[in-house]
C-alpha cells in the first residue's frame, strides 16, 4: 500500500468514525426526546382525565366514570385508557416499587417489552374515597420504532454518501499532493542510481515533499560536481602514474645504456676494420663483396640492439593484445644481456612452452625488466639469474580477494644477498630502496606492482638473507582488469 493510500485510508476512517459517532449521538438524543414527549403527553392526558373521572364517579357513579374513559378511547386510535384499582389482583403485575410510587401519588411510566409490539404504559394515581386507583394509558411503540428505523436508515445513507464523497476528494488530493510527488521523487532516485546526475524534479507545492525534492536536487548537483572532480583527479593521477612509469622506464634505459654501448663496440670494430680494408684496397673482387656483406650484417645487428632500446624507452598508450610470454621473456633477457655480462651474471630462462596471454607487452616487459635488473643489482658476485614461466595454483592476497585458482606464474630468482625480514614488507613501497646511491630511485618495484595489478594480478616475494630472493608475478589466465579481480 502506497503512502498516499495509507493517508487517505486513515483520514477517511477518522472522518467516518467521527460522522458515525455524531449521528449515533444525534439518533439517541432524538429517541430520548421522543420518549420524553410521549411520557409528557401521557401525563397531561392522565391528569386532564383524572379530574373529570373523579367528578363523574362522585356525581353519577362508577359506571358513568368508566363510560367516560370508554368514550375517550373512541377518539384515540393508538392510545387506550383503562381503570385499575391498586388493591385489585390485576395490579399484581406492577412491581413493588411502582406500587409504592403510585400509592404515594406519583405518576409512573415504563416500556413493557413483554407485549408485542412493545408498549409505553403510563399510570396516573386517582383517589376515589378511601380507595386508590390509577388511570392506565397504553400506547404501542410501533410508530416510534418505525420512525427510529427510518431515522437510522436515513442517517446511514447520509453517512455513506458523505463517506464516499470524502473518500473521492481525499483520494484525489492524496494523489495530487502525495502520490504523484512521491512517484516523481522515486523516479529521480532511480535515475540518480543509474548515474544520471543531471536529473532534476520540481514540485509545484510548498510542503515537506518540495523541501525533500530541493534537497535531492542539491544532492544530485553535489554528486555531479564530485564526480567531475573525481574524474579530473583520476585523470591527473593516471597521468602522474604514467609519468612515473615512463621515468622508471627511462631510468632503466640509463642503466642499460652502458651495457648496450659495450655491446655495440664489437660490431663497430668489425665494421671499421672491413671498411678500412675496402678503402685501402686490401680487399679486391669477391673479398670486397664479402666485406660489404659482413658490414651489412653488423649494421643490422647494431640497428636491432638500438631498436630494442628505443622500443623499451618509447612512451606508448597501454594496449592489450595476445602475446607469447615465452617470447617476451626471451626478448627481455636479450635486452638485459649486456648489463648481466658486465657483472659476470648468466641469464637463464625456463619455460614450459609457448604460453599465449592477452597483455600489454610493453607494461609487462617493463615490470619484468625491473625485477631482473633488481636481481642483477642484488648479486654482488657472478652467478645465475633464472626466469621461470609456467602455471600454478595460488590463493590471491587479501586485498585482491577470490578463491584459490590456477594462475600464470613468472618467477625471477636471483642468487643475491637476500632481503631481511624487517625490509621485506616494505619492498613495494614507492621511493623505498636499500641500494647504493645512483643505483635506484625506489620506484622500480612499486611501478612493477602497479603494472601487474592493472592486469588483475599481483607480485609476491620470498627471500632469505644470504640465499637470494624470488619475485613471483601472478597473472590471470584470461584477460581481467583490477576492478574485475577485486569484485
Amino acid at each position: 500500500m502506497t503512502l498516499a493510500r495509507k493517508l487517505v485510508f486513515a483520514l477517511v476512517l477518522l472522518a467516518f468514525s467521527v460522522i458515525a459517532g455524531l449521528e449515533t449521538v444525534e439518533v439517541r438524543r432524538e429517541l430520548e426526546h421522543s420518549a420524553q414527549d410521549m411520557q409528557h403527553d401521557h401525563r397531561l392526558l392522565g391528569h386532564a382525565l383524572s379530574g373529570s373521572f373523579v367528578r363523574a364517579w362522585e356525581l353519577e357513579g362508577g359506571e358513568q366514570a368508566l363510560l367516560l374513559l370508554a368514550q375517550a378511547n373512541r377518539f384515540q386510535s393508538q392510545v387506550k385508557l383503562s381503570w385499575l384499582w391498586l388493591d385489585s389482583p390485576e395490579a399484581a403485575e406492577l412491581s413493588p416499587t411502582q406500587r409504592e410510587e403510585l400509592l404515594a401519588g406519583s405518576d409512573v411510566s415504563f416500556v413493557d417489552e413483554r407485549r408485542v409490539p412493545a408498549t409505553l404504559r403510563s399510570f396516573t394515581p386517582v383517589e376515589i374515597g378511601p380507595r386508590k386507583g390509577v388511570i392506565e394509558i397504553t400506547e404501542p411503540l410501533t410508530e416510534q420504532r418505525l420512525h427510529v428505523s427510518r431515522t437510522v436508515l436515513g442517517t446511514a445513507v447520509a453517512t455513506g454518501a458523505i463517506f464516499l464523497a470524502f473518500l473521492g476528494v481525499a483520494m484525489a488530493m492524496g494523489r495530487r499532493l502525495v502520490g504523484r510527488p512521491v512517484q516523481q521523487l522515486v523516479e529521480l532516485t532511480h535515475r540518480i542510481g543509474e548515474g544520471d546526475l543531471e536529473a532534476r524534479v520540481h514540485l509545484r507545492q510548498k510542503d515537506e515533499l518540495a523541501t525533500l525534492a530541493d534537497a535531492m536536487n542539491q544532492m544530485a548537483s553535489g554528486l555531479a560536481a564530485a564526480r567531475a572532480q573525481v574524474a579530473a583527479e583520476t585523470a591527473a593521477r593516471l597521468a602522474t602514474l604514467e609519468h612515473l612509469r615512463h621515468a622508471d622506464r627511462l631510468g632503466t634505459v640509463g642503466k642499460l645504456a652502458s651495457g648496450v654501448a659495450h655491446e655495440l663496440g664489437t660490431p663497430l670494430n668489425v665494421v671499421l676494420g672491413r671498411a678500412k680494408m675496402i678503402t685501402s684496397g686490401e680487399a679486391e673482387g669477391d673479398e670486397t663483396r664479402e666485406c660489404a656483406l659482413i658490414i651489412t650484417q653488423q649494421v643490422q645487428h647494431m640497428t636491432g640492439i638500438i631498436r630494442q632500446l628505443l622500443d623499451f624507452a618509447r612512451r606508448r598508450t597501454p594496449q592489450r593484445a595476445p602475446e607469447d610470454l615465452a617470447v617476451l621473456v626471451a626478448h627481455t633477457l636479450r635486452l638485459l644481456h649486456p648489463m648481466a655480462t658486465r657483472r659476470g651474471i648468466i641469464l637463464a630462462s625456463e619455460a614450459e612452452g609457448p604460453l599465449q596471454l592477452e597483455v600489454d607487452a610493453g607494461q609487462l616487459q617493463q615490470a619484468l625488466t625491473n625485477l631482473v635488473v633488481n636481481g642483477i643489482q642484488a648479486m654482488k658476485r657472478p652467478g645465475t639469474l633464472r626466469v621461470r614461466l609456467g602455471r600454478a595454483r595460488a590463493l590471491p592476497p587479501v586485498e585482491l580477494g577470490g578463491p584459490e585458482a590456477e594462475w600464470v606464474r613468472l618467477d625471477v630468482m636471483d642468487e643475491g644477498e637476500g632481503i631481511s625480514a624487517e625490509t621485506l614488507p616494505r619492498v613495494f613501497e614507492p621511493f623505498f630502496t636499500t641500494k647504493d646511491v645512483g643505483e635506484g630511485t625506489g620506484l622500480g618495484l612499486s611501478v612493477s606492482y602497479g603494472l601487474i595489478r592493472d592486469h588483475g594480478g599481483w607480485i609476491s616475494v620470498s627471500s632469505e638473507p644470504g640465499r637470494g630472493s624470488c619475485f613471483s608475478i601472478f597473472l590471470p589466465p584470461e584477460a581481467r582488469g583490477p576492478q574485475e579481480a577485486e569484485a
